[in-house]
Order: C-alpha cells, then sequence, then structure tokens
C-alpha cells in the first residue's frame, strides 16, 4: 500500500506526535534505546566507509525530507537506488508542484542509523533485491538492503592491504569479478555472494580492523557528480526547525 505524503510535515524532526505539547525535536539515533550494531564499539570506523555511499530522499529546498505514514507513523523514505528516488521525485512534484522538491543525497551510514531507529526506511533497489533472492516485481519496501560480494576477490585498500569490495549493484560486482578474472588469466571461476546489509554489518563492526570497503554503484557517483556542480553541495537538513 503506497504510504501516504505529509505536505504539513517536512522537517526531518516532525516525528513528535501531534497533540502532546512537545516542540519537533532533532532525528537522532541517540534518542532510541542502544541498537546492536549502531552502539557497538567498532560502528564509527563502519559507519564512516558506509557515508562514503550515497543514498537519496526527495526534499524541499531547504534539504528537509519529505515524510510518509504508514501505520500512523511518519518516515523519511531513503533510496539506495537513484532512479527509483528520481521516480518517487517526479510523482511527488506532480502532486504538490510548489514545494521546490529535489532528490539530496545523504551517507549510508547515517541512513542506516535513521533506519535503525524507526524514523526512516531504507529501500533497496529493485534489480539488487531481485538479484538478492527476492521474488520478481515484489515490492522493495521492508526488503533488506543487499551486498554483493566475491570472497576470493581482493583490491587494493588506502593504506596499500588488500580488502573486500562489497557492492551495493549485482552486475558491477559481476564486471570486477570477469576483470578480475580477465586480469589473472586463469580458468578459476569466481563465485558472486548475497549477503544483507544488517548481516554483514554484524561481523563487521566486531572486527578491529576494515578489511573491507564499501563501492557505490556507478549511477549513484554520476548522480552525485552532477548534484555537486549544480547545487553547490547541500545535503540533507536534519537540523530542528527555526
Amino acid at each position: 500500500m503506497r504510504l501516504l505524503l505529509i505536505a504539513a510535515a517536512l522537517q526531518v524532526g516532525a516525528f513528535t506526535p501531534s497533540g502532546d505539547g512537545r516542540p519537533p525535536s532533532r532525528l537522532r539515533a541517540e534518542d532510541k534505546p542502544k541498537d546492536p550494531i549502531v552502539s557497538a564499539a567498532g560502528w564509527p570506523r563502519v559507519k564512516a566507509l558506509l557515508d562514503r555511499l550515497p543514498v537519496f530522499t526527495v526534499a524541499n529546498e531547504q534539504g528537509q525530507p519529505l515524510q510518509y505514514e504508514a501505520d500512523g507513523k511518519p518516515l523519511a523514505l531513503l533510496y539506495a537506488d537513484v532512479d527509483a528516488a528520481k521516480s518517487e521525485l517526479k510523482s511527488a512534484k506532480e502532486e504538490h508542484p510548489s514545494l521546490g522538491l529535489d532528490i539530496v543525497p545523504m551517507g549510508l551510514g547515517e541512513a542506516f542509523q535513521l533506519h535503525r531507529t524507526g524514523a526512516a526506511v531504507l529501500i533497496p533497489s529493485q534489480d539488487s533485491m531481485e538479484a538478492a533472492g527476492a521474488p520478481k516485481g515484489a515490492s522493495p519496501l521492508g526488503q533488506e538492503l543487499p551486498l554483493f560480494a566475491c570472497m576470493e576477490m581482493a583490491v587494493q585498500g588506502e593504506d596499500g592491504k588488500p580488502v573486500l569490495p562489497l557492492f551495493l549493484d549485482r552486475a558491477e560486482a559481476q564486471q570486477a569479478v570477469e576483470d578480475a578474472m580477465a586480469a589473472d588469466d586463469g580458468d578459476a571461476k569466481l563465485e558472486i555472494v548475497g549477503l544483507s546489509l544488517h548481516k554483514a554489518l554484524e561481523q563487521l563492526v566486531s572486527q578491529e580492523s576494515s578489511a573491507f570497503s564499501f563501492v557505490p554503484p556507478a549511477s549513484s557517483l554520476a548522480h552525485i557528480q552532477s548534484y555537486l556542480e549544480n547545487s553547490g553541495g547541500v545535503g540533507v537538513n536534519t537540523s530542528p526547525p527555526s
């Protein structure tokens, strides 16, 4: 069922139930009970790497995300697929042409924190979700964000040490594997495995070092480059309204 747009609740802090006398509060992960992933000692290190991957939300000119209602609760929608965000933007503009809407990026680490608090929904791409085993045509709402990796393939990290690349896009993971096989000039067949972001992070935050890297989709990087050139780099506004 399509979530209902709350046109009057643009500010990301407007998650306080109406009528209780409290002002809208800033949406923060620390306002919720401790989470086993985001409260782990290794989370800041992992989050810094995750934040290099952009996700996208529909927002107004001040970078304040639109909110939607599900089961009486307002939520922000955060898209891993920039094309899905563009599609949502088109629909929102048609319904609310005066709001000055656009899609703006935020880091996946921050998005994951908001998702874990229940303040936002993190939405995977349709293609990647189906590549990870979901039925064709299934709704991405409520689905885990998938990652793709080849456990036999490593790339050089920033410190020169080998790291395992984790891809958000299945096709790009496959291309990287094919390139690696061609460069190696061997006969070995490298297998790509799918895993959920949630399960991967449970393992990664428990490690003492970052022997992995996250690879953003090429389409996301292309949009970010265009966005920065044309907008001056305005991001999602998570401050409470003045």
